[in-house]
């Protein structure tokens, strides 16, 4: 141990740590680390082994810190903390493996959908490559490739919202259980199911107001103009084709182009149907505010059985969950947190990490714990007044996560 001891609290070289002792400063602050808590007691080695990669010392607290027979009483109960550390890091390393996929495949999409429009050829094995490298992303750590779609940025709406409807769709399709090649199938399908839209001038799919009749004439034509271009290319599945020309059926017979029924409708087109619905509710557009995942979800249960397949939906709202990590949560008393997660148990009580006061300044970030009943600085308990969309209050989300504060979801 170092010689530098202020008030019990004694520098202790990282390789001298031991299980028990308290840890309340590092030699850097907390938030350059991946480390959730501020000050916590060592209860396992692999506590010791995630400070000594990030810290040359750090301070203990000597008052604070157990003896090896205080500690053993103490670990069984206690191994939450650690847990969701490890687990946290876990998901930052999974977000940080998906996110080269992530945007390589953004990159692609933007370049795929410009180059028809510049009529070229539709790539269709590029399509697949990125397709299958979100399959197998998906496949491997889904949480981590859905918070990454939810980071919405682009000027280009229709491409990475293609992109978006694609990674949702593969992970409802494995939601469903349906099996890999399928998967690729189907987030083919969700690339290319606006590709038509390239055939719809800027001015019409960027219109501010309401659009003339003509003008919807003209974007709903998007459909048919899709099923051309793609029956163009040999490349293309007969299912490609049926998504990007029926997913704006609807089951009660009042959808476009063809008014098809829900017997007629093919099953993708019904399960891609319901995502795009989803990301184009909950996107900001030129002309609208993107409602937040919560509204959006209602809407899609609210027109289940009339526009969607009601089991499709089902499926696809315990997929995103009633209160998705990422989505932006405003307290009664003003304060405002990012939700990080929720317990199986209490899907109805988020945990939010907190990052604006009431007065909605920046302050020192802590979680509120809604199933533990924590209470705010008034005494009162904590409610939920408003959810808002990824991006509120000018959130950047995946700044919070890159600094080791957000916990993956379902812990």
């Amino acid at each position: 141990m170092g010689d530098d001891v202020r008030n019990d609290r004694l520098k202790v070289d990282t390789s001298q740590l031991q299980i028990g002792m308290f840890v309340v400063e590092l030699d850097r602050p907390w938030t350059h680390t991946n480390f959730l808590y501020q000050g916590f007691r060592i209860r396992q080695a692999e506590e010791i082994r995630l400070l000594q990669e990030a810290c040359a010392y750090v301070w203990v607290d000597a008052r604070r810190t157990q003896s090896s027979s205080e500690q053993a009483l103490e670990n069984a109960a206690q191994q939450a903390p650690l847990q969701a550390q490890i687990a946290k890091v876990e998901f930052n390393q999974a977000v940080d493996q998906a996110a080269p996929v992530w945007h390589a495949a953004r990159e692609e999409s933007l370049r795929i959908l410009q180059a028809v429009k510049l009529g070229q050829e539709l790539d269709v094995a590029a399509v697949k490559t990125v397709v299958k490298a979100c399959v197998d992303s998906i496949l491997s750590n889904p949480s981590a490739m859905l918070w990454l779609a939810r980071i919405k940025n682009s000027d280009d709406y229709t491409a990475e919202h293609s992109l978006r409807v694609a990674i949702l769709s593969i992970a409802l399709g494995r939601e469903l259980g349906l099996p890999a090649y399928q998967l690729e199938q189907l987030g083919v399908c969700g690339m290319l199911h606006d590709v038509g839209k390239i055939k719809v001038p800027s001015a019409i799919l960027n219109k501010p107001g309401a659009l003339t009749s003509e003008e919807l004439r003209i974007m709903q034509s998007h459909a048919s103009e899709g099923r051309k271009l793609l029956m163009s290319n040999q490349q293309v599945t007969a299912a490609t084709v049926d998504v990007a020309y029926t997913h704006h059926e609807r089951l009660d017979g009042r959808g476009y182009p063809r008014g098809l029924d829900a017997s007629r409708i093919p099953y993708f087109a019904k399960l891609v149907a319901v995502v795009d619905s989803y990301d184009a509710i909950n996107s900001d557009r030129i002309y609208s505010k993107g409602r937040s995942s919560l509204e959006s979800l209602r809407i899609l249960l609210d027109a289940a059985n009339t526009h969607f397949d009601e089991e499709l939906v089902g499926h696809f709202i315990r997929m995103i969950g009633i209160y998705p990590p990422g989505e932006i949560a405003e307290f009664s008393n003003g304060e405002v947190g990012i939700v990080i997660g929720c317990d199986p148990q209490s899907k109805l009580k988020p945990r939010v990490l907190v990052v604006l006061d009431a007065q909605q300044q920046h302050c020192r970030e802590r979680i509120v714990d809604l199933a533990r009943g924590d209470r705010d600085p008034a005494g009162r308990a904590y409610r939920i007044r408003e959810i808002h969309g990824s991006g509120a209050f000018g959130i950047d989300i995946e700044a919070y996560r890159r600094k080791g504060l957000v916990i993956p979801p379902g812990l």
